[in-house]
């Protein structure tokens, strides 16, 4: 193929420039995903979990190759549907994935409308147990932290509902919950909730299936949430499971009074400048009689003018955390392993802003529910693209 002729800077002699008809593009790094993607045999393991996705038409794209599309689209910076379009029209990047075509953005909405109820449980279990295969297994188990996040949404898509939503008041949502791995830096479970759903509505059973998505191997040693999972059911099941616990207690008029009113200022210890703990067992009216371990934790505005908790009438000049807990370590102790729950919202962060996953929305819930489940598998995917790829001292870089 013909080259044209080169020409010099008028400003910089030295400098030649040089035009060609060879294509080129600027998503030539992408190679090394590709390398990753084929090292795990991810094709192969999309054909399996989609094969009932497959179309008899000559000129269909493969389910599997639709799904490595979305994969790669996401993870080059895709922030809605229509971005898929620029990946299509690269001719070098479809030749660099090894792909005949890249999937248009209809091609792509088509395959995740096809999803039901059955499909998304099914494909989303199977890819999520394959995208944690890899991973290494703590001694002592993993910490699972349980969170739950808002999506808004700007039209009227299923499950698209009023609710808790602290950023835009009034505005449709969903509301999904996950659960990460802290040490593995993972993501176990996700599912996708409507908008007007509490936090920790469904929170049993999706912890049931969360701990089915565990490899061979792995056990939970610890799980961690926030004052949104206090709730009776909750905790019967950790305690029924055998897993340690801890979580944030709601600060009700209740627990006020049992709680934070009935220990004397002699019981407070002091573990570090305007921090004070102690810890009480105690039996709310709806237990039945059952006494948990309530770990209190209050820090001295006027010390510490950043400390996060709930402030208090009655005691102006400190803020009040409470958490109930099964771990028997001391409650400076407790209090220090739920301080590390606080890098959850890093890994949500990531889920949004790294993988956009709170902008794909289609009109039937079900395929949103997929196309953020398959996001969540990526997630996970890159997670160990990183630890397999780059240096140790790079593995926390988004």
């Amino acid at each position: 193929m013909a080259e044209r002729k080169s020409g010099s800077s008028p400003l910089y002699r030295r400098v030649r420039f040089r035009f060609t008809n060879h294509p080129i593009t600027v998503w030539a790094g992408v190679i090394l995903l590709r390398l990753y993607f084929e090292w795990i045999k991810l094709r192969e393991e999309l054909n399996g979990a989609l094969v009932r996705f497959a179309k008899r038409s000559n000129n269909q794209i493969a389910p599997a190759e639709v799904m490595l599309s979305w994969f790669y689209g996401l993870a080059l910076g895709a922030e809605r549907f229509e971005h898929f379009t620029r990946y299509r029209r690269d001719r070098l990047l479809g030749e660099l994935l090894g792909m005949k075509r890249f999937s248009s953005p209809d091609t792509l909405r088509r395959l995740f409308l096809r999803f039901g109820y059955r499909e998304v449980t099914e494909v989303s279990e199977r890819l999520m147990r394959f995208s944690l295969g890899r991973m290494r297994p703590i001694l002592l188990g993993h910490t699972l932290d349980l969170d739950s996040t808002v999506m808004c949404r700007y039209g009227e898509q299923e499950g698209s509902l009023k609710g808790y939503n602290p950023q835009k008041p009034g505005r449709p949502s969903h509301h999904p919950l996950v659960g990460f791995l802290a040490e593995g830096r993972r993501l176990l479970w996700a599912t996708l909730r409507s908008g007007n759903s509490g936090s920790a509505n469904g929170s049993v059973e999706f912890l049931k299936q969360a701990l089915t998505m565990l490899p061979v191997g792995h056990k939970i040693g610890l799980v961690r949430a926030d004052a949104g999972f206090f709730e009776k059911r909750l905790l019967e099941y950790l305690e029924g499971e055998g897993l340690a616990y801890i979580i944030v207690v709601r600060l009700t008029e209740v627990v006020r009074k049992l709680v934070i009113h009935a220990i004397p200022s002699k019981a407070w210890r002091v573990v570090a400048r305007g921090v004070e703990v102690a810890d009480l067992g105690v039996s709310l009216p709806n237990w039945k009689g059952a006494q948990r371990r309530f770990v209190c934790l209050r820090q001295q505005i006027s010390e510490r003018p950043q400390a996060r908790g709930k402030r208090l009438i009655d005691y102006p000049g400190y803020t009040y955390r409470v958490m109930v807990t099964s771990v028997p370590y001391a409650a400076e102790v407790v209090s220090r392993m739920y301080g590390g729950r606080a890098d959850t919202e890093n890994r949500i962060k990531e889920l949004k802003e790294d993988l956009s996953l709170d902008t794909f929305c289609l009109k039937s819930f079900e395929a949103t529910d997929a196309a953020f489940r398959m996001g969540g598998v990526l997630y996970n995917l890159l997670a160990d693209f990183r630890e397999t790829v780059l240096p140790r001292a790079w593995f926390e870089r988004r």
